[in-house]
């Protein structure tokens, strides 16, 4: 699907009344304004991905998209914004035990559950997916725009998810054992995911 195609898609479910995964009677936050996406922007040093940044412009900030949908860009005295998840990030003091510092350009971006929760590589032009599950994380072998298509077909799991972890710059801790799997190359294909 295009850009524009996955926007419709999207805009379409939010107006049908299913944000996200979950069930709930919270109202669809406003749109982003202009200028906290690009505060963001300039905090980061990188633009966002064209279709996140149109979903955040046009549609909502956070809130809607798969699982418990995405964060809000800036959230006042929350630490689940975005920027105040990124800016905290950036200036942690880690104990010996804690997972080095996500390179700078990763954003958190979506919760999955209590210990799990999705990253936004905004170093790739379409935003690279990664996921943080309990303790350890995983650069995906997804774009933005693929994660989307996926979550719009029904696919978006966490065994789809699984099954596109790439060695290059992920991180387990020492309690792993497994070899990660291999890179896939070819786009995201719903059929198996199950």
């Amino acid at each position: 699907m295009s850009d524009d195609e996955l926007f419709e898609a999207v805009r379409a479910r939010v107006s049908a009344g299913r944000p996200t995964d979950e069930l709930s009677d919270v109202t669809v936050p406003e749109p982003a304004s202009l200028s906290t996406v690009e505060e963001v922007e300039r905090v980061v040093g990188l633009p966002l991905p064209p279709l996140v940044r149109r979903l955040y412009l046009e549609i909502a900030d956070g809130g809607i998209g798969p699982f418990r949908g995405m964060y809000a860009l800036r959230e006042e005295g929350s630490p689940s914004g975005m920027l105040t998840a990124y800016i905290e990030g950036l200036n942690a003091v880690l104990d010996p035990v804690d997972p080095p510092l996500l390179p700078a350009g990763v954003l958190f971006f979506c919760p999955l559950h209590e210990m799990s929760v999705v990253l936004l590589d905004v170093r790739h032009p379409e935003g690279q997916m990664w996921w943080w599950e309990e303790g350890d994380r995983h650069k995906l072998d997804l774009t933005f725009p693929q994660w989307l298509e996926a979550w719009l077909g029904g696919c978006l799991t966490e065994q789809f998810m699984e099954s596109r972890k790439l060695k290059d710059e992920s991180w387990v801790g020492d309690w792993a054992t497994e070899d990660l799997p291999p890179s896939m190359l070819e786009p995201p294909d719903c059929a198996g995911a199950d």
